[in-house]
């Protein structure tokens, strides 16, 4: 019985060691997995979400202010800057869509509503450390909250000088709305600005951890089964016939030659059994011709 319960023993430690590696391989691969899955998807939504601004700035610039500007009309903002344009259109998106980011910022602006956070003005100075670069997408965090955010440069254009050239120049409703401080001096080709469009990226580590609760249930699930199932069998095909050998054989070593051993089955216990069992009959015979 000792034999017995040190083959089981050391079986079971061998499938629970399976377990544990099973765990430790594929949760840093669920890990993996959901990170990419996060990733491509909020990618997916963040070229989506830049076309779409993209598409408001281009109406206002190519569309709207070409034929405001022809009939001398400079009001409203709104209708002349693809700035103001976007930070409305913005604030009305972010009712409808509290998790996404869009934002016109610049550290020289009219409305001190565009002044940029710290990430921000990061990528502003990367702006203009690299003239060649066009767009930049980087994971940053925003107010606490993760984003996948896709930035490119505002470079000021000759139409720029209707409200940014000089307090002086402006028209008066903007030195009225916004003051003279700031928001002017913008030199042509200078980067003033920079666009940023941000979509949410979903806490990996608890996606990961409820991927990763669920595998875990799963693999417990299966070897659980599977240990019940195997312990079962070795149970009924191995030790249980091992026992009732070793106990007929026992007893024949002590002279009960009548002691029948069980020999049903196919395997390489029963031939065992079939062994001992033609060994009990042989001395059997020998002992009857005495």
């Amino acid at each position: 019985m000792e034999t017995k319960s040190s083959i089981k023993k050391q079986f079971n430690i061998i499938l629970l060691t399976l377990y544990v590696l099973s765990l430790l391989i594929t949760l840093p691969f669920i890990y993996y997995l959901s990170s990419k899955d996060v990733y491509e998807s909020a990618n997916k939504e963040l070229i989506l979400l830049v076309d779409m601004v993209s598409a408001m700035r281009k109406t206002i610039s190519k569309d709207i202010r070409p034929e405001l500007l022809r009939q001398e009309v400079v009001h409203p903002a709104a209708a002349l800057s693809s700035t103001v344009f976007t930070r409305h259109t913005a604030q009305h998106f972010k009712k409808l869509q509290p998790d996404y980011y869009i934002k016109i910022a610049s550290d020289n602006p009219l409305n001190a509503d565009n002044s940029p956070l710290q990430l921000e003005q990061e990528i502003l100075n990367y702006f203009r450390a690299n003239r060649d670069e066009k767009k930049l997408v980087r994971k940053g965090s925003i107010n606490g909250k993760q984003f996948l955010l896709s930035s490119s440069p505002s470079i000021a254009k000759p139409n720029c000088n209707i409200c940014h050239l000089s307090p002086e120049k402006a028209p008066d409703y903007i030195a009225e709305t916004y003051g003279k401080k700031s928001g002017y001096n913008y030199k042509m080709g200078d980067v003033v600005g920079a666009s940023f469009v941000g979509v949410p990226l979903d806490d990996i580590n608890n996606i990961a951890i409820q991927r990763g609760l669920s595998l875990a249930g799963v693999l417990t699930g299966l070897f659980t089964f599977a240990l019940i199932l195997i312990n079962y069998l070795l149970k009924k095909k191995v030790f249980n016939p091992i026992t009732e050998i070793a106990e007929s054989t026992y007893a024949i070593s002590n002279g009960a030659y009548d002691r029948v051993v069980n020999t049903e089955g196919d395997t390489e216990i029963a031939e065992l059994a079939q062994s001992i069992e033609r060994i009990r009959v042989s001395h059997k015979d020998i002992l009857n011709k005495h």
